[in-house]
């Protein structure tokens, strides 16, 4: 146990509950990060990467280990929560850890959270909002949401945090512009409508703008659109990427691109940023209240793919506005390191306490 004037000591309170650090996503990214900057950090799994059979093992023993954790000292539950599967096995743990005599957080991370809540019921979401003595979320939006449809009495806005890189590289020229999405594969983050803009653009396109995609989900469907379309030499697809070949997707690409219909605050963009890179994204969640539009990136209107067209010509036809975007993106990520969020959460945690 830590020296009790140590201001650290409330960490050793704290008991997280999410998703397997295994798991593929933005979420076990953000645990991940937790688990380096947080001292005392205790957390337990609420599913498996593994399969049904072994999340639902891993949800048991969540339940069986949180009265033992309240028994060693732990008393501020930190759930985070996404919708779907998510919420529900969330709301089972939540209810629980109130029996139990946890001091409850509800941190949101999914960013069909409204569409989800619209379709259960905002009378059923609130009755689990309500168990929480905190709501958590990431952007100024989702609390303007949570404050306006649910009314509840202690909404904080912590954004995620994000790890300085070793080093920041960028390639040497400007031909081809090098475009780079990551994150699922689903139509919700808008990749089959980036694929349907450079099958239009595919002859105008070729050997001037090239795209690398890293990510999981409908992997079949993406690579036979590539196919279908003969886009082979514009598109390049690797399947999910991680830790040292993210790093270098960073150094070796000119624009991050997410053409998202929902999200909450986007890892991906927040990396990015991290390396200087210029972004093009839609005006959804909490993107943005990171990316400016003529400051920093380009926003258009989710679905738009005429305006998706119209920002990746921007950057073909502009390529100073790569450089001056990307530095002026290090300028903002200084406010999503991990002193300011270890900060936000020390004081949230003393609040509970």
């Amino acid at each position: 146990m830590k020296d009790s004037n140590n201001p650290d000591k409330i960490f050793s309170r704290v008991l997280t509950v999410g998703p397997s650090r295994n798991s593929l996503g933005g979420m076990a990214s953000v645990l991940k990060i937790y688990e380096r900057l947080l001292p005392d950090f205790r957390h337990l799994a609420s599913n498996s990467p593994y399969g049904t059979f072994m999340g639902m093992f891993s949800l048991l023993q969540t339940l069986l280990m949180m009265p033992v954790e309240r028994l060693r000292g732990r008393s501020i539950l930190h759930v985070h929560v996404a919708s779907g599967k998510s919420y529900i096995r969330k709301s089972w743990i939540i209810r629980w850890g109130k029996m139990l005599g946890y001091k409850i957080i509800y941190h949101c991370h999914g960013g069909h959270t409204q569409e989800y809540f619209r379709r259960i019921g905002t009378p059923r979401a609130k009755r689990t909002l309500d168990r929480c003595d905190m709501v958590v979320c990431l952007s100024k939006s989702w609390e303007h949401y949570f404050d306006s449809i649910f009314h509840h009495p202690d909404i904080r806005v912590v954004h995620n945090p994000l790890l300085p890189p070793a080093e920041i590289n960028h390639p040497d020229s400007f031909e081809p512009l090098r475009l780079l999405f990551l994150g699922a594969l689903v139509d919700a983050k808008g990749i089959f409508d980036l694929l349907e803009v450079f099958a239009v653009n595919r002859d105008r396109w070729c050997g001037r703008v090239r795209l690398t995609i890293g990510g999981d989900g409908e992997t079949e469907r993406l690579r036979s659109y590539i196919s279908e379309n003969r886009l082979e030499e514009l598109v390049e697809f690797l399947g999910w990427v991680d830790g040292s070949m993210k790093e270098e997707l960073f150094a070796s690409n000119h624009v991050l691109i997410l053409p998202s219909y929902a999200e909450c605050l986007p890892m991906s963009i927040l990396e990015a940023m991290g390396h200087g890179m210029a972004v093009i994204s839609t005006p959804v969640g909490g993107i943005p209240e990171m990316i400016y539009p003529g400051e920093n990136g380009i926003l258009f209107k989710p679905g738009d793919k005429q305006a998706m067209s119209a920002a990746i010509d921007c950057y073909l036809l502009n390529p100073d506005l790569i450089g001056r975007y990307g530095k002026e993106a290090l300028r903002i990520v200084p406010n999503f390191y991990p002193d300011k969020i270890q900060s936000d959460l020390r004081a949230i945690y003393n609040s509970l306490a």
